[in-house]
């Protein structure tokens, strides 16, 4: 007896993260609440095994409902599979290894910005101090002609202290080297501290970057942690189809059981906020 042939049906997989798929519609009861996620996929010739990564750790596990159009459903199921820690653990050195690497980018930058602080405290040093002037001479010795004049008469002591007193602002100012020596300073100094101070805060703002990433991967780091902590499970809705007719998945629905009642104190009342239907983790 010969056995009749069957053409042999293809198998295709295609895998969405819950948290990625948009949300339809959420409808809240009393004690739980039905929220509708949308699924667009384009479904091959076969059978069509459609699988939704990380679903809610409060889901119920028997509420699970697929609408779709154009396709068969031939099963729907609800898995929970133990997390790798080994490889979890990798995932998380692999951070900490990327936060080290950022960290040491921040601290050279942080090193050069120094630098060009002092560089730029120290010409504005050398600038004020041009700006005050030159020190004034000291009171000529006793006994000398300046004080001798001082005790004859106030006015030709007074007239003898303005004239050496203005002598050597004056040999300042007629020097021809000393007024060149100026002027290429302050060209110096202009072009150098604007160049200084713009480099300052193009690091500046590199360094700020570099903060955030550093932010970024910490919560990341301690996000795995916690979840680690928590919950050791990954949880997976996976829907089997049919190809009838050009096909296309509806949508995915489920229920979410009620958590917490959220609430605050405000001069001795309880105020009711909401109700969240999730689960609430905290970190410290």
């Amino acid at each position: 007896m010969v056995e009749p042939w069957y053409e042999p049906t293809s198998h295709a997989s295609l895998c969405f993260e819950a948290a990625d798929l948009p949300t339809k519609s959420v409808v809240v009861y009393s004690d739980r609440a039905e929220v509708k996620r949308v699924v667009k996929a384009s479904l091959a010739k076969g059978t069509n095994e459609i699988i939704i990564q990380n679903v809610s750790a409060v889901i119920e596990r028997q509420s699970v409902r697929v609408d779709g159009r154009g396709a068969l459903i031939q099963e729907v199921q609800y898995q929970e599979m133990p997390i790798d820690t080994e490889h979890e653990d990798e995932k998380i050195r692999a951070l900490e290894r990327e936060k080290l690497s950022v960290e040491n980018e921040r601290f050279a930058v942080e090193d050069e910005m120094c630098s060009l602080r002092k560089r730029i405290e120290v010409l504005d040093g050398v600038a004020g101090q041009i700006a005050a002037g030159p020190p004034s001479t000291s009171s000529s010795p006793s006994g000398s002609l300046p004080n001798m004049s001082r005790r004859h008469t106030v006015i030709g002591a007074t007239a003898l202290q303005a004239s050496n007193q203005t002598l050597p602002s004056l040999g300042f100012l007629t020097n021809d080297d000393a007024l060149n020596n100026l002027a290429k300073f302050l060209s110096y100094y202009g072009e150098t501290v604007s160049e200084m101070k713009a480099t300052l805060r193009i690091r500046q703002r590199e360094w700020d970057k570099y903060s955030e990433k550093i932010e970024a991967l910490e919560r990341q780091i301690d996000q795995l942690r916690c979840g680690y902590e928590y919950d050791s499970l990954r949880r997976y809705n996976s829907a089997y189809f049919e190809e009838i007719s050009p096909p296309q998945i509806d949508s995915f629905t489920s229920y979410r059981k009620k958590k917490y009642s959220l609430q605050f104190i405000k001069n001795e009342h309880i105020h009711r906020r909401g109700i969240l239907f999730d689960m609430v983790t905290s970190t410290t």
